[in-house]
């Protein structure tokens, strides 16, 4: 018996006892990936007593241990750069989370205004209309089908003329590592995804009825521009660039359940290196962390072009 109580004494002191705490740990870093130092990282709940703030080493790390377990809203904040906030972030214990972010430089109070240039000129079909796209990882530019995609390009260009875009931001990637792939409907999808400035929403035009791939004719590969669906399937001023092909997203395809697709209405004439590089910055699941900056989306100034054959682009 003595024998049989030393053995179970060892069996349960080598037990370790599961944590009751969780760790958010992490770094943060700028536009171009390097580590930013001091920048403060808050964890806010309620009780006020489970609030938690540290500050980014060196290199930008971060780390938050011994967290009671909770739901929690994280900012992340330095002068001289816009602060990024993640909402309803649940720690639960014995979990061990990594946030990655990346800081968007704060534009200055009194901006000089860009140094005057040309804009490119592109070989532009009938019917479309170039417009270009600043953000703080480059510019890229794209083609906007008005000929095609009458409704939808008419839609994205009033947000355009409105000045909707600016300081809006991308908000959105997938890539291998964040997206879940769900066959056959649902394949591998790359994508970024954009909107307005936020500050603007309530200013925003109706809803517009989707335009089906299978009225406009344009289909949904890597370059083209289309607009998010809301429900049950319109469009407001969010859009999307893909950067692979995706007939998932046209007329009959079934990544959307109903069968409806997408509604594709251009696609990027130069700068998806741009595109890329807005994909790969840091993500927390979808969402960028943080967004990435739009600083301006104009247009460029039209061009007259001889008829060119659309059919390549179309299928």
């Amino acid at each position: 018996m003595l024998v049989l109580v030393l053995v179970l004494a060892s069996v349960l002191s080598g037990q370790q006892a599961k944590p009751s705490t969780a760790e958010l740990s992490g770094k943060v870093v700028d536009r171009s990936g390097t580590g930013l130092p001091g920048v403060i990282v808050s964890l806010l709940a309620a009780p006020p007593t489970t609030n938690r703030t540290v500050i980014t080493d060196g290199e930008g790390g971060y780390r938050i241990s011994r967290v009671e377990p909770a739901t929690y809203n994280v900012s992340f904040e330095l002068a001289g750069f816009e602060s990024y906030s993640r909402a309803r972030l649940a720690l639960e214990a014995g979990q061990a989370r990594t946030l990655q972010v990346a800081l968007e430089a704060a534009p200055p109070e009194n901006p000089k205004p860009p140094a005057p240039r040309p804009d490119p000129t592109f070989d532009l079909a009938p019917g479309e209309v170039g417009v270009g796209i600043e953000t703080s990882k480059g510019t890229f530019y794209i083609a906007v089908d008005t000929e095609h995609a009458p409704i939808t390009a008419a839609n994205f260009l009033k947000y355009v003329d409105g000045g909707f875009y600016t300081r809006g931001r991308f908000h959105r990637a997938t890539r291998p590592d964040n997206y879940a792939v769900s066959l056959p409907n649902r394949p591998m999808m790359n994508i970024i995804q954009g909107g307005i400035n936020p500050a603007r929403r309530s200013e925003g035009f109706p809803a517009i009825p989707l335009e089906r791939t299978s009225v406009t004719g344009l289909k949904h590969v890597t370059g083209t521009v289309s607009m998010a669906r809301g429900a049950p399937d319109t469009a407001t001023s969010d859009f999307f660039v893909l950067l692979d092909d995706q007939a998932s997203l046209d007329f009959g395809g079934l990544r959307f359940d109903d069968g409806q697709g997408g509604a594709a209405f251009g696609h990027v004439l130069s700068g998806l290196d741009v595109v890329r590089a807005i994909q790969q910055q840091p993500v927390d699941g979808q969402n960028l962390s943080g967004p990435v900056a739009i600083f301006r989306v104009w247009r460029l100034e039209a061009r007259n072009t001889p008829p060119r054959d659309l059919a390549a682009r179309r299928k």
